[in-house]
């Protein structure tokens, strides 16, 4: 099997066959993921094609449901099963479940807060303007973002000081932010 970037794989887990299975094929370029086990589904944004799509978990069935320009992200909202709409064009953004509010950092430099419907939008912080962010997340009463090659840390309340955490020597991309037992 030839595996490229432009596919979408899977793999039974737990297993001791970890057989890649071609889902999806030939997409311009992959984005954002998201599974519904409850309903048997995979939605998938492309970049390469501007396209927010969906099919079944066996790859069969697939759909195009809308376009977006740059689309990136994709979460899924699986206990309020709302229907598709857009809240946010921006990247990167976050949904905190907890709070049921939507963070994100535009391209101007402010690092915004929204409820989940999209009423109630805050300025949290104004960063450094026509930066590309790519990293967001959110845990308890912070946010973990990244500025290119550094990791910081600023508290939700509007108007706090941000905390540099890490400095790389690349561009970070992505984070996961977590909370560990015990912590």
């Amino acid at each position: 099997m030839s595996i490229t970037f432009n596919d979408v794989y899977r793999f039974p887990y737990p297993s001791n066959n970890t057989t890649l299975q071609t889902v999806v094929q030939s997409l311009s370029n992959p984005t954002g993921l998201a599974v519904d086990s409850a309903n048997d589904h995979i939605y998938w944004t492309d970049d390469g094609t501007y396209r927010l799509s969906r099919c079944n978990l066996d790859g069969s069935n697939a759909t195009m449901l809308s376009t977006f320009i740059d689309p990136w992200v994709i979460r899924l909202d699986v206990t309020n099963r709302h229907e598709l709409k857009l809240i946010l064009h921006v990247l990167p953004y976050i949904v905190d479940t907890d709070e049921q509010r939507l963070y994100w950092i535009n391209y101007n430099g402010d690092m915004k807060s929204a409820k989940d419907d999209g009423s109630d939008v805050k300025t949290i912080l104004s960063t450094t303007p026509n930066t590309h962010y790519y990293a967001i997340g959110v845990v308890g009463s912070y946010i973990y973002y990244a500025n290119n090659n550094q990791l910081l840390m600023v508290n939700k309340t509007p108007g706090s000081t941000p905390t540099v955490l890490y400095n790389d020597a690349n561009s970070i991309h992505s984070i996961f932010v977590f909370i560990a037992s015990g912590m």
